[in-house]
C-alpha cells in the first residue's frame, strides 16, 4: 500500500506563499517609486519562474533526488508522477496500477507501449515486453526493451546485439545492470546500476534510483 502520502495542504500552502510574496514584493517595490509596469513585469517573471520553469528544471534537468522527490510528491495525484511516486513508496501493486493508470490515461501510442514495457518488465512478461517493444517507434527506446526481454529470455548473446545499438548513457548502463542482475552478478550490477543513475537527470534518474533499489533489495525480479 502507498504510504506517506503528502498532504493536499502543502499545495495549498505553497500557492499561499507564492501570493504573499508577490503582494509584498509588489508593496516594496512600488514604496521605491519603481513604475507600476515595471513592478508588474517583475512580479509575473516571479511567478513564471516559480510556477513552470522551476517545475520544468526539476522534471528534466535536476539531479537531485530529494528536489525530485519533493516535486513528486506534491503532484503525485497526476498519473505521470503517481508511478514515480509509487515507485519511491508503495509496493508492486501499487507500481503496477500507476503503470496501469498511465496507460488508460494517455492515449499516445508510444507512452502507452514504453509504459506497457515498464509493466511486462515489472510482471516479468517477455512476450507482453516484446509485444509493446515492437510497437514503439522510437528506434533506441525499441532497442532497449527488446534487450530486456531477451535478458529476461537468458538471451544474452541476443540481448548484446540491442545493446550495442543504444547510444544513450544510461540506458547502456541499465540494460548492463539487468544482464547482471539475471546472472546473479551482484557487484557488477551495483556498479552498473550506479552508472545508470548518475547518466540519467531528471525525473529519469528518480526512476533508475527507485528501480535499482527495488531489483537490488529483491522487489521486482527478471
Amino acid at each position: 500500500m502507498l504510504k506517506n502520502k503528502p498532504s493536499i495542504f502543502s499545495n495549498v500552502f505553497k500557492f499561499i506563499l507564492l501570493i504573499a510574496t508577490g503582494i509584498i514584493l509588489t508593496f516594496v517595490l512600488i514604496s521605491y517609486g519603481v513604475p507600476k509596469l515595471i513592478v508588474f513585469l517583475i512580479v509575473l517573471a516571479l511567478y513564471v519562474a516559480v510556477s513552470i520553469l522551476w517545475p520544468m528544471y526539476i522534471i528534466y534537468k535536476s539531479t537531485s533526488l530529494r528536489a525530485i522527490g519533493r516535486y513528486i510528491s506534491g503532484n503525485y495525484k497526476k498519473p505521470i508522477f503517481g508511478y514515480s511516486y509509487a515507485l519511491a513508496h508503495g509496493d508492486k501493486r501499487d507500481v503496477e496500477n500507476a503503470l496501469k493508470r498511465i496507460m488508460n490515461t494517455y492515449v499516445q501510442q508510444d507512452m502507452s507501449d514504453v509504459y506497457g514495457a515498464n509493466l511486462a518488465l515489472f510482471q516479468k512478461n517477455s512476450k507482453n515486453l516484446l509485444m509493446h517493444a515492437e510497437n514503439i517507434s522510437g528506434q533506441e527506446y525499441k532497442d532497449y526493451y527488446f534487450g530486456h526481454a531477451y535478458v529476461m529470455n537468458g538471451n544474452f548473446d541476443k540481448a548484446s546485439e540491442f545493446l550495442a545499438k543504444l547510444h544513450t548513457p544510461w540506458m547502456i548502463h541499465s540494460l548492463k545492470a539487468y544482464a547482471a542482475h539475471k546472472r546473479g552478478n551482484r557487484d557488477t550490477f551495483r556498479q552498473e546500476a550506479d552508472q545508470s543513475i548518475k547518466s540519467a537527470i531528471g525525473m529519469q534518474r528518480y526512476v533508475l534510483h527507485h528501480t535499482m533499489r527495488r531489483f537490488e533489495s529483491g522487489d521486482f525480479k527478471i
